[in-house]
């Protein structure tokens, strides 16, 4: 697959059945990231999920202190993006309003990173912390600059057609999208879901 489809994707992986966000539950629970930054998992158990908001906690104040210290560093402006966006992601269920603060701060975050840098993968995160913030223009924005960069760009493709199906509703779009991901790598990962995606837009 093109792009950065073999890289570590984060952790709003699908874990659980498609189906169950085409049909709107939990609909924002299921992007996948094009940064290789994430590193906690998805539990049903509370306790895990605790644990992982007190470890990126952990992690998003030790990279405001060295933030302190050289406020210019594009790498750790890129990190304290990913350990809010991880954070949002570990609070999603236990705290949904602090997620979405801390989505708005990694937003923050890869936006002072792209000031420096026009990086793809950045620039899809970006849009998906956006999205998860509620800033549904910035999203799609992004999502479409990502795109114009390199149309083939899975986890653009992937992340602009769940946001087309669920906030545009444009099942057409959002099918040529997940066929467009579908179709360079037939055998992937995510190969399922995105058939059961696709199926799902045109019932």
């Amino acid at each position: 697959m093109q792009g950065n489809i073999n890289q570590k994707f984060k952790t709003i992986v699908i874990f659980i059945l498609i189906a169950a966000c085409l049909i709107g539950a939990g609909a924002f629970g299921y992007f996948y990231n094009s940064n290789n930054a994430g590193s906690s998992s998805i539990s049903s158990s509370s306790t895990s999920n605790n644990s992982a908001s007190s470890n990126d906690k952990n992690r998003v104040n030790t990279l405001i202190q060295q933030l302190k210290l050289n406020p210019n560093n594009i790498g750790l402006q890129e990190d304290l993006g990913n350990a809010y966006y991880d954070l949002g992601t570990a609070d999603q269920k236990s705290a949904p309003n602090e997620a979405k603060d801390e989505f708005a701060l990694a937003v923050k975050s890869y936006q002072s990173v792209l000031k420096s840098k026009q990086d793809i993968n950045v620039m899809t995160d970006m849009a998906t912390a956006a999205f998860y913030s509620e800033q549904l223009d910035l999203a799609e924005k992004s999502y479409q600059k990502a795109l114009s960069i390199n149309p083939n760009f899975s986890p653009a493709l992937f992340n602009y057609g769940i946001y087309l199906y669920q906030i545009k509703k444009d099942n057409s779009s959002a099918i040529r999208m997940w066929q467009t991901v579908l179709n360079q790598d037939p055998n992937g990962p995510y190969s399922e879901q995105l058939k059961t995606m696709i199926s799902q837009a045109k019932g």
